[in-house]
């Protein structure tokens, strides 16, 4: 019933700590900037300058352990048990090369349990023998479990909790740090055991210097991490494009269908006009001067209204987008030959815009030598740009392009 009181008062206290740290961050100015959650605990020191509190805990062999018996020398912690199926043994071999690395160093090795009901004396020295701990400088503890529970948490900052599920081997949730404490008590660091690169760094942290083999691991943990900030901020830069690309799509006007099918429309009256241009030239070489005249009628039409329509597309597309003109992206040698069709055709067609009526006129006022002489100038170039009108569009709107 005790232990129960007891149990409840320390989640009591846990949620009371929580509440506090939320509070913080609610009313502080600077957590109202996107922060981490964490801005409470960033304000004041990770661990007590102080040093950790008062202990009394059982090492396994039966002595007493207090905080006193560990000071004046530097020691490292961790947090196992010894049902675990999990990476406690992973921890305690990080710890088993720690012995066997600082031999020559007066530093203590603490291992103590997340698990004392269960990890008495007993089990933490047979625990021991397996990793072949010196009694003399790894010891393992165990003890009241409030009191445990209460040394990681508030000491050193670590989380420990017993798993509601109960599943055998995973009974209790932890942390895989392996803690470095100076000779006052005062905690300075944490390393992750499941980590090399941590650990070559924890190994240089108490040496004061790294043999060549933990440098070379720590180098290339530095250039993984270089490598990988690096790959969070291509990927950071590539989603803020993204996002703008949305946002720019979501803002960009929808252009009507009906603008969208004006350059079919174009590409259709161009080949309309060539159709006519040659029906007309076949006409007027067999005498039929009556079909002929009605035919290259219809002919200028139709170029005609291929202008209007052409202009029509290209205001509506301004109006539209803001762009007034559709961006050929093909890549290579076809953007050569796609400039240099578009060019010549551009220029005759102010060249036809020209002839075209004045043949047309001469024709129709019965100026009939002086129409033919025009002709023979208008018709092969307003025969090239009827042509060339179709190509063009074909190579700019159906033309196939890479992706970029």
């Amino acid at each position: 019933m005790m232990r129960h009181s007891s149990n409840l008062n320390s989640m009591r206290g846990r949620l009371l700590q929580f509440l506090l740290a939320a509070l913080a961050c609610l009313v502080a100015p600077a957590c109202l900037a996107p922060i981490p959650l964490a801005c409470a605990a960033d304000r004041q020191p990770k661990w007590n300058p102080a040093g950790l509190e008062d202990f009394s805990l059982t090492e396994c062999h039966g002595q007493t352990v207090t905080k006193a018996d560990l000071l004046g020398k530097p020691w490292v912690a961790c947090f196992i048990f010894t049902r675990c199926a999990g990476p406690c043994p992973r921890v305690s071999e990080q710890m088993q090369i720690l012995q066997d690395r600082l031999k020559g160093l007066d530093v203590r090795l603490v291992s103590l349990t997340v698990d004392p009901e269960r990890d008495t004396p007993e089990e933490l020295r047979k625990y021991a023998e397996y990793y072949k701990a010196d009694p003399e400088r790894w010891w393992f503890l165990t003890g009241d479990k409030d009191k445990i529970f209460h040394l990681i948490e508030r000491g050193f900052r670590m989380i420990v909790e017993d798993d509601a599920l109960q599943i055998p081997g995973f009974e209790v949730k932890h942390s895989t740090t392996i803690m470095l404490v100076d000779a006052g008590g005062v905690v300075r660091g944490k390393y992750n055991a499941l980590n090399d690169v941590e650990m070559a760094r924890l190994r240089r942290a108490i040496l004061g210097k790294s043999d060549a083999v933990d440098q070379a691991i720590i180098e290339e943990g530095d250039a993984n991490e270089r490598r990988q900030a690096e790959l969070q901020r291509q990927a950071e830069e590539a989603a803020e494009r993204q996002s703008r690309a949305a946002e720019a799509a979501e803002t960009r006007p929808v252009v009507p269908a009906w603008v969208l099918r004006l350059p079919a429309v174009n590409a259709s009256l161009n080949g309309l006009a060539t159709v006519l241009l040659i029906a007309g030239f076949v006409a007027i070489k067999t005498g039929r001067q009556q079909q002929h005249k009605r035919i290259m009628l219809t002919a200028f039409t139709t170029s005609a209204v291929f202008l209007v329509c052409y202009l029509v597309y290209h205001a509506a597309l301004a109006h539209y987008t803001g762009d007034g003109s559709r961006r050929f992206t093909g890549a290579g040698a076809i953007r050569y030959v796609y400039f240099s069709i578009l060019i010549s055709h551009v220029l005759l067609a102010v060249v036809v815009a020209v002839l075209a009526p004045t043949v047309i006129y001469r024709a129709l006022k019965n100026q009939i030598e002086r129409h033919k002489r025009l002709a023979r100038i208008t018709f092969p170039i307003w025969l090239y740009v009827s042509i060339t009108g179709v190509i063009i569009y074909f190579i700019l709107y159906h033309w196939p392009v890479g992706p970029a």
